[in-house]
């Protein structure tokens, strides 16, 4: 606690220091959608985080784990391992159940995963156009699983006749290894063609590591990962347009024996695809917006004992009708159908989940605005339940400083997968889905310098917890409740015209102790620096504190570590020709992401890129 005590109040005295200063600058105004309605970040009344294309680019051909690792609240595990590592993305002191993905506006997750996630590993970073994360529960705005988290994702547009072109060459060492070896390889082709009535964008991606061990051994187990991702939007009237969107990946790994730790000659691979209609009507006053997405997905573990394979597939169906209902109320309803089905071995089963929602926000000329909105989902397997928000907050704009308090109260719910019900050695057709319930309260400074100061304390309660019950051999619901609160901070400042810093802390505490490989103290730190124009300098700074693991059975404590990367971009005087350069872990810092498996050293990357 004495460490939050000083890192807030140095920061915050540095924020008056910066504010006092007389340099200023123009504040882009960033439109996000975490209450549905497009309305300004400065704005919202909740926790969100808007990344642009501009901050995405020092990550280009790295992952997106990386990016959104460095993000107040957010805990990635496993990107500092072996590219094929699995991922476990932590917010707010959550799993991957509770967080949902939505690309281009349609929610992505596996129905053959034990927790019905989306791998984040399939992510071609040079296709996205912009991330928003939408901090807390709202499952009653999107639905299941979106209890401490949505992360919304938005590729890139259809532009006028434009062709761009990435490489990237790199090393892939381990803490054991420093060779110079090109074992990290990356290609990205982005083709845009378009005009008035007609649009359309093509974007291709592949990725190969090598020269590297998923666990500590001697043995190499390569990387391979493409991606296929295409746009069309027609314009039929100037209020209707109408947005089709495609994409295929396809993600292989080799893989080593987990009980126990050893080198062995297995691979993985996850072949997917997805296809989405979304047209869009909107007038002065209202808007419609449609939605209908297909998708499916095959798994295979192929390993010289036990060779296993999933197939997965999903539909879903959403309206939204939004209405400027009063001069101050806005309004919105809309409708949800999702079917998910798998096939486990010879058997195949299925779900539906039909939801209807509703969200309403108040706002005026005045400093009080409120949100209020319910979702009620009614589930093939357990019922109906309800969820809901209530979501008031105070905006004060004063002539050099705005200031503004939020508070909301909301639910999530998380529907059990079909692995959990199903399965037959472990499933529980009797499961009822996990509740959770947060309280979050936050206040905001935003100077006309361009500085931000953030402050957000959460606290969430967690009820019907599904774990795997090791007496009955099935999973079950636990009759414990769980508690996880904590704080966020955040502050970002131009330190002068050509200097830019930022730095994040996240404290997160469960109530039992700390959740498995979730520190409890982590903090972030940016600093940019502009040469001029076409040069800029980006050093980032990361602190995670210990964390539990387990290893054989035991519990261990990982030690904490510092991580150090530079990155570096510069725009040739030839028109768009642009160089990048990356040092990942620059110290070479000595230490442990996962108990038993390969963490990565040292890496240099080199890339180019060509617009025309």
């Amino acid at each position: 606690m004495r460490l939050i005590v000083l890192y807030s109040t140095f920061f915050v005295f540095s924020f008056l220091l910066v504010h006092g200063q007389n340099h200023s600058v123009d504040l882009e105004e960033v439109t996000v959608t975490d209450s549905r309605f497009e309305r300004s970040q400065s704005k919202t009344g909740r926790s969100v985080t808007f990344i642009s294309k501009q901050d995405i680019k020092p990550y280009l051909g790295g992952s997106m784990a990386s990016l959104l690792s460095s993000q107040a609240g957010i805990h990635v595990n496993g990107y500092q391992s072996h590219p094929g590592t699995n991922l476990s993305y932590f917010i707010r002191g959550g799993n991957n159940r509770q967080v949902l993905v939505l690309i281009d506006g349609v929610p992505v997750s596996d129905p053959t995963q034990i927790e019905n996630d989306f791998d984040l590993r399939q992510v071609d970073l040079s296709s996205v156009e912009s991330i928003e994360i939408i901090r807390g529960a709202a499952s009653s705005l999107y639905g299941s699983a979106a209890a401490t988290a949505v992360i919304k994702i938005t590729t890139n547009k259809p532009k006028s006749q434009s062709i761009a072109v990435h490489t990237f060459f790199g090393t892939n060492n381990s803490q054991l290894d420093s060779e110079f070896a090109v074992d990290n390889k990356t290609y990205q082709l982005n083709v845009g063609l378009g005009g008035a009535v007609h649009s359309a964008r093509v974007s291709l991606a592949e990725h190969r590591t090598s020269g590297m061990s998923a666990v500590v051994g001697e043995e190499e187990d390569p990387t391979k990962k493409q991606n296929v991702n295409a746009q069309y939007e027609v314009r039929l009237l100037p209020s209707l347009r109408i947005n089709t969107f495609f994409s295929k990946d396809y993600f292989m790994t080799g893989y080593d024996d987990s009980f126990p730790l050893m080198d062995a000659d297995n691979q993985f691979t996850n072949k997917s695809q997805r296809t989405s209609i979304q047209p869009k009507w909107q007038n002065e006053n209202s808007s419609f917006v449609g939605r209908v997405s297909w998708a499916n997905v095959e798994r295979d573990f192929d390993e010289s004992a036990f060779p296993i394979s999933y197939e997965g597939k999903s539909m879903d169906v959403e309206g939204v009708f939004s209405s400027q209902l009063q001069t101050n109320v806005k309004g919105l309803v809309g409708v949800n159908h999702k079917r998910q089905e798998a096939q486990f071995g010879s058997e195949v089963v299925d779900m539906n989940l039909a939801d209807y929602f509703v969200n309403f926000l108040y706002e005026n000329a005045g400093p009080f605005e409120v949100q209020i909105g319910a979702r009620l989902s009614d589930h093939s397997a357990f019922g109906s339940h309800w969820t809901y928000h209530v979501n008031p907050s105070l905006y004060f704009d004063f002539p050099k400083m705005d200031i503004r308090f939020n508070t909301s109260l909301s639910t999530a719910f998380i529907a059990p997968s079909l692995y959990k019900l199903f399965d037959a050695d472990s499933g529980n057709k009797e499961l009822k889905p996990e509740t959770n319930q947060g309280i979050e309260v936050g206040a905001s400074l935003i100077s006309q310098n361009g500085s931000t100061l953030q402050l957000v304390y959460f606290d969430r309660e967690e009820k019907n917890f599904v774990n795997y019950d090791m007496i009955t051999r099935r999973y079950a619901n636990s009759p414990r409740d769980f508690r996880i609160y904590g704080t966020e901070f955040l502050l970002e400042m131009p330190l002068s015209s050509n200097i830019d810093f930022s730095t994040n802390y996240t404290y997160t505490q469960h109530e039992d102790g700390q959740g498995l490989r979730i520190p409890k103290h982590k903090v972030n730190g940016n600093f940019q620096y502009d040469v001029n124009e076409n040069t800029q300098f980006l050093t980032t700074i990361q602190y995670v504190g210990e964390r539990d693991d387990l290893f054989e059975s035991k519990q261990v404590i990982l030690s904490p570590y510092w991580l150090m990367n530079l990155h570096v971009a510069h725009k040739m005087s030839i028109q768009g020709i642009s160089f990048y350069g990356n040092v990942q872990n620059l110290l070479n810092a000595d230490y442990v992401e996962t108990q038993g498996y390969t963490t990565r050293g040292r890496n240099f990357s080199l890339g180019v890129s060509y617009t025309f």
